[in-house]
Formats: C-alpha cells, sequence, structure tokens
C-alpha cells in the first residue's frame, strides 16, 4: 500500500476535510516533528490557502499557531504547521452541564488572553473576521494559554475584495451586510462567546442586557460584553481596550475574599515600558498610580 506524502511529511492519517480544503495529519521523514497539513482542494481555492499561510507567517504570537513550511502539488497549495493540543471553547460549553457555567474568573483569562491576541493581529493589519468558540483552544506547554488555531476566513485591514466566508451567530451585522469593515468584527464575535460563556446561551434576535442572565457577574463585565456586542461598531471598544479591561478584571476577581476554584490560565506576559523617573517626579507618594499602570501579569 502506497502512503500519501505531501512535500517532506508522510501523511498518517486524513482529517475532516472542509469546503477548500482536505486535512491530514503528518510526519516529517527528517525531523522529529508531526504537523496538520491543509492542501487546497483544487487551483482555485490554492489562493486562499497561500494567503492563510503568509498570514501566520507574519503573526509570530504565541496564541497563533506556526507554520511550519508551505509548497505545491501539482497546481495545488498546501502548508504545514502545528498541532495545539487542547479542549476548545466549544468543546468545554458541550461538556458542561445545563446548569453549569465555566466560572467566571476562568472566563475572564480566557477572553482577555483572546483579546491579546487579537490587539497583536489587529495592530498587524489583519482582521480574523471568524472568531468562534470551536477555533480558540485551551492550550498546554506553549507558553501562552489560549491559541486561535484558524485563520483562513482572515483578511487585511486593506482588502477590497468581499467576504466570502460563513456567516452565522457570532458574525458582525456590518459583516453580514456587506459593508466596509474594521477591527470591531473581531470584537463583536468575541463579545457574542463571552456572553454563551457566562450565561449560557446564544444572544436573541431582541437585545437583552447581559446582567439579565448572569446577574451574579460583576456589573463591570456584562456591561462591556453588551459594549462589544453593539450593533454599531463605533460604540465598541478596540481588541486592546477589551483586554486592558479584562487584565484589570481578572485582578480583581482574582483577589476578592473566599476561595476561587479556577482552572489556571496563564497570564500574557508583556507589561508596558513605564518611565519610572517621569512617574516619581509627576505624582506623589501614596497615591497607587504605579499599580494601576504598571501591574505585572507574570506567574
Amino acid at each position: 500500500m502506497v502512503r500519501l506524502r505531501i512535500g517532506d511529511y508522510q501523511v498518517e492519517h486524513e482529517l475532516e476535510a472542509s469546503s477548500l480544503v482536505q486535512r491530514y495529519r503528518g510526519v516529517h521523514t527528517v525531523l522529529p516533528r508531526h504537523a496538520l497539513i491543509r492542501l487546497a482542494r483544487d487551483a482555485h481555492d490554492s489562493v486562499t490557502v497561500l494567503r492563510e499561510a503568509c498570514i501566520l507567517a507574519a503573526l509570530p504570537h504565541p496564541g497563533i499557531v506556526r507554520v511550519f513550511e508551505t509548497g505545491r502539488i501539482s497546481d495545488r497549495t498546501w502548508f504545514a504547521h502545528e498541532i495545539v493540543e487542547g479542549l476548545t471553547l466549544q468543546a468545554m460549553f458541550q461538556a458542561l452541564p445545563e446548569t453549569d457555567l465555566i466560572d467566571p474568573a476562568t472566563s475572564v483569562g480566557m477572553l482577555r488572553d483572546v483579546a491579546e491576541i487579537l490587539a497583536y493581529a489587529h495592530q498587524r493589519g489583519v482582521i480574523h473576521c471568524a472568531i468562534t468558540p470551536d477555533k480558540l483552544v485551551v492550550s498546554r506547554g506553549r507558553g501562552f494559554a489560549m491559541c486561535v488555531t484558524d485563520w483562513s476566513a482572515a483578511r487585511a485591514h486593506d482588502a477590497v475584495t468581499p467576504f466570502t466566508g460563513q456567516l452565522g451567530p457570532f458574525t458582525a451585522p456590518e459583516l453580514v451586510q456587506g459593508d466596509i469593515i474594521d477591527d470591531r468584527v473581531d470584537v463583536f464575535a468575541l463579545g457574542v462567546v463571552a456572553y454563551r460563556a457566562l450565561t449560557g446561551l446564544m444572544p436573541s434576535a431582541e437585545p437583552v442586557p447581559t446582567e439579565v442572565h448572569c446577574p451574579e457577574v460583576p456589573r463591570e463585565l456584562t456591561a462591556l460584553v453588551d459594549q462589544m456586542m453593539s450593533t454599531d461598531r463605533w460604540d465598541r471598544p478596540s481588541a486592546a481596550e477589551v483586554r486592558s479591561e479584562l487584565a484589570w478584571l481578572a485582578t480583581s476577581l482574582a483577589n476578592r475574599s473566599g476561595p476561587v476554584e479556577v482552572v489556571r490560565v496563564r497570564k500574557p506576559r508583556w507589561t508596558p515600558q513605564i518611565d519610572l523617573g517621569k512617574l516619581r517626579s509627576a505624582t506623589e507618594p501614596g497615591e497607587g498610580i504605579v499599580s494601576d499602570l504598571y501591574r505585572d501579569d507574570r506567574d
């Protein structure tokens, strides 16, 4: 029996395919490395596959899958990327009983890390366009707790071609209507993910404040989620602002009195650079400004 080989990878088995790509798990013939391989179904889909490979290669962040290599078979493009082990948020949602929800502190930590990833991509001119729970993985041993695994619908800020990805309950209104889009389409999608994590429900057609379904959750958090899901994109915060707010909320929840049982989520290791000399000269002792501006997120 002849085993399929793609580039320097020997295919171990075929995975579930999509409308655009065939997916395989393979092992490198020389290096001690396993990878997931995406192979375009035809020459037309090769453009989309190559675009995703280029976007991933341009985003070297520990919360984004790494591309190992790319190539062509006949007129079809393929690329191999790292395998990310862990549960998706969708799997976590499905595993919980209907009466149970993910602890708010844990939800805040995970959402904060996804916002960190999106802010990083947005700063580099990339919009994800299709954030859903099945693409958000709680990963292990990668130096960052969350990973966004699928960027097939991503596009650059200056892209002029119409969006052709799948639409659904996580899709921002302007994307559904075919309007010009920006970073806030990702903020809307993350807001819906947050709503699902906190309430166990999907938003209804008639807007209902998040607080109605989870009155025990801090009002600062439910208000932020409502703002993220605003139908008017100009009322939504940026991903960087969401990350900042969630980082503050994560610290507040972690410091509350009483035992808090949460899944361990590693905080981002990035902290802003601050000129402490200028800070000391501009503030009086005891005001607590240093602790507000510089929060050490390291373990």
